[in-house]
């Protein structure tokens, strides 16, 4: 079933990282749009009279969206991209169009055990729209435990909405691997390595836990096929792949 396409506005543009911009949409008019935190929305814009489509994760909350009529994206530049370089030089006021919302990778109803929630790049973006409900879930039977994976320090993005999250809940855990950063200039929370790394750390249990996996696919793999020896089912680990276009 095709999803209704909106007019959006671009508002606002705002530098997350060298290699990352938030993006931020303003609904032309009423709209009838509703997202759940998790969730995707698919961007179609014309570059040199070619029409081109871009799926990106909502990195802003629905609460946010019901109180300001906006939404936030966080993109990744490619190089020689052509929506990479369609949104670098985007002016405030660009007109494009919207689909969705699509995905399933949204909060469960509740939680058994805990939710663990791994992103790396811009695949942080879908829990930094879940913050609110999280802070809410989470209480001493349901932890929920954030990896968050990049090369180096300076390409974590939304770090201090995170580490807010974790300031106001003591059940809420934010942990930033990365795994180019040399040990000598590694800060509190943050490790050595690759995000899978650390789940053989976080005391899981397979039959009550949850996992959400977002980011880049070979990662992706990696922690499902690593959660499975653990013997996590299938149905507890929820992905998403970011697939480059590679234009």
């Amino acid at each position: 079933m095709a999803r209704a396409q909106f007019n959006v506005i671009l508002t606002g543009k705002t530098s997350l990282s060298d290699q990352t911009m938030e993006l931020e949409f303003q609904f032309a008019g009423e709209t009838t749009f509703q997202h759940k935190a998790g969730q995707f929305v698919q961007l179609l814009f014309e570059h040199e009279e070619t029409e081109y489509k871009r799926s990106y994760s909502i990195a802003s909350a629905p609460e946010f969206f019901h109180e300001t009529g906006k939404l936030q994206i966080a993109i990744s530049f490619v190089t020689d991209g052509v929506a990479s370089a369609f949104f670098q030089n985007a002016a405030l006021g660009a007109v494009m169009m919207l689909s969705g919302p699509f995905g399933v990778l949204t909060l469960p109803e509740s939680l058994e055990g805990k939710l663990i929630l791994i992103g790396t790049g811009t695949g942080i973006a879908p829990y930094r729209a879940m913050i609110p409900k999280l802070l809410t879930m989470a209480d001493s039977d349901r932890k929920i435990i954030i990896l968050m994976g990049g090369r180096y320090q300076s390409e974590i993005i939304y770090k201090n909405d995170f580490q807010e999250l974790t300031s106001s809940n003591p059940y809420i855990d934010y942990r930033i691997c990365l795994s180019r950063e040399s040990p000598d200039n590694l800060q509190e929370g943050e490790y050595s390595g690759y995000v899978q790394h650390q789940l053989n750390h976080l005391n899981l249990n397979p039959d009550n836990d949850i996992t959400y996996l977002c980011g880049n696919p070979s990662m992706v793999d990696d922690a499902a096929a690593q959660l499975k020896d653990m013997l996590f089912e299938s149905k507890k680990i929820k992905r998403e792949k970011y697939v480059y276009s590679g234009h």
